[in-house]
């Protein structure tokens, strides 16, 4: 059997998949039609990175994977993640061979769910997987022939003693069930303590409890423990003795550890809604560690519907997450970067508006792009000004978004600018889609001061590059009914003969909203 070359990238995918196995594996019951999915695709995964007849023996250091010397994405966190869990559970080679199984790569997993201390309490990591009769995957070993001479030990040891359950099946190992303490008995306790010292008693007691439930069957009382900590810790009518000590347990409870079994938990597919709203108040609460680790996830994330839940639990951070996300507007991954700016967008925090400004230089279209988006949603003078700026610059497609957005913003501080654009000389029509937009941007703002200028637009006709200048006097149609009051009829009425089958119809439309703004009392607004 010889070992495996495997493709850098295909390699990368299989271990990203054994995370989500490991939390898959924390977070449903054996048995779990998406437990039992996600062991199925991890196991496809390795054993077609490996072929028939090769074995991968991987290289685990802190800050990440080595196939000899060679680093395994060595930008990836979550790998880098993972290989500094790996090497705490004192794991420093993994070797897979071929006909890896389910089982081995389940058994595997559930180890990983255990701290360190426990590992070493049940005599290590070699030795719960020896108890186990693990074949196929194998830790800090090195020599193949050791390997397969000890796989057929224990592959005979299985034939004489079967072991109950098939191979699909996905059961928990009696090693790995063990009772770690009353954790429900515990929180009644504390909910019912009125003395402070012995509160603090309790609370000790608390903190050690949490990882060894961090599984499906204790997730909903350690739910409960975060909760009552959240509420303890803010609560003012309570001591303050009683406040810094929940506080304290919290900071304790902040681990990856435990807020990779939280996040987990929240983007889980069928999550009841309570549920997903009390894990966002808890990761809301938890700040600090939470907004990096958060972040993190999110840039390794590929699913659409997670990727919109960690957004939403990021910005849920308001004030807080600011300083950290305003950090990554300077990282190297445009998408990182993207993604900063998206969350900071959407907490709407003013003061950020200059950090958003520098990133419309930024190299990667999408960043500038996005940084538009957020200043609109943060509105306010700064950042009409900011986009304004914008009309002045060279980059076509930013001026486009932001003529986008100051109509979405609907400042009239921008009307001046807007109308310059359409009175400058222009004869090729070399702006004419920053025109139309100009156009469409004064109809939102619902502009009065504009309306002289539309109408000069709406009953100018070319002869040359006929086509274009209708697209103009369209949109400027359609702009006039957007403002309504003033708009003189007649002049929309003449519109509806026009030779121009889209003018035509746009005055009608225009005229339509008009009349029924003007029915109401008002202008169409």
């Amino acid at each position: 059997m010889k070992e495996a070359e495997p493709k850098t990238r295909q390699l990368e995918e299989a271990l990203k998949g054994l995370i989500k196995l490991v939390k898959a594996d924390r977070f449903y019951p054996p048995g779990h039609p998406a437990l039992s999915a996600t062991a199925k695709e991890v196991q496809s995964a390795f054993v077609s990175l490996l072929g028939e007849n090769a074995h991968l023996s991987l290289g685990i250091r802190k800050e990440g994977f080595y196939v000899g010397e060679n680093a395994v994405a060595p930008a990836n966190p979550i790998l880098q993640k993972l290989a500094l869990a790996l090497f705490a559970r004192r794991i420093h080679r993994l070797m897979i061979l071929p006909d890896l199984t389910r089982k081995d790569l389940r058994m595997f997993t559930q180890c990983l769910s255990l701290a360190p201390a426990d590992i070493q309490a049940r005599g290590g990591i070699q030795e719960i997987l020896s108890k186990a009769r693990i074949s196929t995957l194998w830790v800090n070993e090195i020599d193949l022939e050791q390997v397969l001479a000890r796989k057929d030990e224990i592959e005979a040891a299985k034939e004489a003693a079967p072991e109950s359950g098939m191979e699909g099946e996905e059961q928990p190992s009696p090693l790995l069930t063990e009772v770690s303490g009353n954790l429900e008995e515990l929180l009644e306790r504390l909910r019912r303590e009125k003395d402070d010292e012995r509160y603090q008693q309790l609370i000790k007691e608390l903190v050690p409890l949490i990882p060894p439930n961090l599984t499906d069957a204790g997730r909903l009382q350690v739910l409960r423990a975060y909760t009552l900590l959240c509420m303890n810790a803010s609560n003012p009518r309570l001591s303050e003795t009683r406040r810094v000590h929940s506080l304290h347990a919290l900071n304790q409870l902040t681990t990856e550890e435990t807020l990779d079994f939280l996040t987990t938990a929240l983007c889980s597919k069928g999550l009841a809604q309570d549920l997903r709203k009390t894990l966002l108040q808890i990761l809301a609460f938890l700040k600090g560690k939470t907004i990096r680790y958060l972040m993190d996830r999110l840039a390794a994330e590929r699913d659409a519907p997670t990727r919109r839940i960690l957004t939403e639990a990021l910005v849920r951070q308001r004030s807080a997450a600011v300083p950290i996300l305003v950090e990554y507007l300077t990282d190297e991954r445009w998408y990182v970067v993207r993604n900063a700016v998206s969350i900071l967008g959407d907490i709407r925090d003013q003061k950020t508006a200059d950090h958003l400004t520098l990133l419309l230089e930024h190299p990667d279209l999408r960043v500038r792009r996005e940084a538009i988006r957020a200043l609109t949603r943060i509105g306010g003078a700064g950042a009409v000004g900011i986009l304004l700026k914008t009309l002045e610059g060279r980059d076509l497609d930013l001026r486009r978004q932001a003529l986008l957005s100051l109509g979405a913003i609907k400042d009239p501080a921008a009307v001046p600018a807007l109308i310059n654009l359409l009175i400058r000389p222009d004869s090729g029509l070399k702006y004419g889609e920053i025109t139309r937009e100009a156009i469409k941007a004064l109809g939102e703002i619902g502009s009065e001061e504009a309306v002289p200028i539309l109408l000069s637009i709406l009953q100018k006709r070319k002869f040359w590059r006929r086509g274009q200048y209708d697209e103009m006097r369209t949109a400027a149609a359609l702009a006039l009914g957007e403002i309504g009051s003033l708009v003189p009829v007649p002049d929309l009425e003449k519109a509806v003969d026009d030779r121009s089958e889209t003018v035509a119809r746009a005055a009608v439309q225009a005229l339509k909203q008009l009349r029924k703004g003007r029915e109401n009392g008002s202008g169409t607004r």
